[in-house]
């Protein structure tokens, strides 16, 4: 696959000769250091005559307690005392579904103590069938925060880009794959997807004047062209905080950061550095800016304060790191780096210690993005043949394919929703 980012590198510095193996510690993605709590799973009771069009609720709740890197599913068939002892399951999950007249479903949900049976605590949803993914998440989400004070990721969104009869298109699904729409519907390559703050729409590129240029657009609304007074615009990074947009241009050959408004975009060079400087991203408060440089001489990753201020390296070793992503917990990065010529995920802290590798022998591994809670981590891989988006837990354990067929790249998890934010501890049925 070629990568965008990766010829704008080659074509700022002069040819790379042989690329060293990086010189690291790499962990056995096969064993998880996560400390998981192991929940039962109990089919919900059906009323006759529900033609599914999809999995059945315990099947959705099943998969969001897999995904989430925070329970080990227990399941069974009916309710099992002795099963869940043995097995440590301190709770269970199980509900109903029954039909309504006007066609709508009835589901309730229930998380409940094993050795009593009580319910801890509910909820009921009375929705068309096609809403009863988003309703099943808005519960397990729920039943984290109960259990573990945190908020889940069950209802978040992963925007991408997905090649569609041959043209790459920006895509946004749940955060398990389900649900795809389509975004963008042109002619030309769409690429690097960001959500703006709110997740009320997209940035992205796309190619439509044969330049990389920057554009928006709104969840229902038209897109928008930004920054028209730079020839070349890519590499979006939205402010957490402000919302503002981090983002790399070219010109005669030498390529720095901007910061622009959306609204009325003005635009003003962020850092003055002799180097180039593309793939910004904030950390989790705005106070700092992750960006690939080539001062090095190969792209490296460095951080500078929110003023442009500073800089200072991170990455030291391996002679090819780019594309970092900032954890929400704000204590690791995560990033690519080229391995004997295949890349490879890997997490560091901030000042560059305690490097993890994520991923190997698998294929090439780009473009980490971590999920809202920081205990995931979204990526892209060819390890099938083709690229798809996996999800995998922080420490590189439990990865998980959540695309299907086509090719699919350049992963980005959304924000928190703000209708999402947690629930009393206590809920009602």
């Amino acid at each position: 696959m070629k990568r965008f980012l990766m010829i704008l590198i080659a074509l700022m510095m002069a040819p790379a000769t042989a690329l060293a193996a990086i010189d690291t510690i790499a962990v056995d993605v096969g064993i998880s250091v996560f400390k998981t709590t192991p929940i039962g799973v109990i089919p919900f009771a059906e009323s006759a005559g529900i033609d599914w069009m999809e999995e059945r609720p315990h099947q959705i709740v099943t998969r969001d307690a897999n995904l989430s890197g925070r329970f080990d599913v227990v399941a069974s068939d009916k309710f099992n005392l002795a099963l869940f002892s043995r097995s440590r399951a301190e709770y269970y999950i199980t509900g109903k579904v029954q039909p309504q007249s006007d066609g709508k479903l009835k589901v309730e949900c229930g998380l409940y103590v094993s050795k009593t049976k009580n319910l801890l605590f509910g909820e009921s949803y009375t929705i068309a069938q096609k809403d009863l993914r988003r309703a099943v998440h808005a519960f397990f989400d729920k039943v984290v925060y109960r259990v573990f004070g945190e908020r889940g990721v069950a209802s978040t969104k992963l925007a991408y880009v997905s090649k569609m009869e041959g043209v790459k298109q920006v895509v946004v699904s749940d955060y398990d794959g389900f649900h795809r729409s389509q975004i963008t519907r042109d002619t030309t390559i769409s690429m690097m997807p960001v959500w703006t703050k709110g997740n009320k729409g997209l940035v992205y590129v796309n190619f439509k004047t044969n330049r990389p240029r920057l554009y928006t657009k709104a969840f229902g609304g038209s897109e928008k062209p930004l920054f028209p007074q730079f020839d070349q615009t890519y590499s979006p990074a939205v402010n957490p905080v402000t919302g503002e947009l981090l983002f790399s241009s070219s010109k005669d050959g030498k390529t720095d950061l901007y910061l622009g408004n959306l609204e009325n975009n003005k635009a003003r060079k962020f850092a003055y550095l002799k180097s180039n400087q593309t793939s910004p991203a904030w950390s989790p408060y705005a106070t700092e800016v992750l960006f690939t440089s080539d001062r090095g001489g190969g792209p490296q990753i460095f951080v500078m304060g929110k003023d442009g201020s500073d800089m200072r390296r991170v990455t030291f070793m391996g002679r090819y790191n780019e594309r970092a992503s900032w954890s929400p917990k704000g204590d690791r990065i995560a990033y690519t780096s080229m391995d004997n010529g295949k890349m490879n995920i890997y997490t560091c802290a901030l000042d560059g210690s305690d490097i993890v590798q994520l991923t190997s022998n698998a294929g090439s591994n780009e473009h980490p993005t971590w999920s809202p809670d920081g205990m995931l981590i979204a990526f892209a891989s060819n390890r099938s043949g083709t690229y798809q988006i996996y999800v995998m837990r922080f420490d590189g354990s439990n990865v998980t394919r959540i695309t299907q067929g086509g090719e699919n790249t350049s992963p980005t998890w959304s924000w928190f929703y703000e209708e999402d934010k947690p629930q009393p501890k206590e809920g009602k049925k």
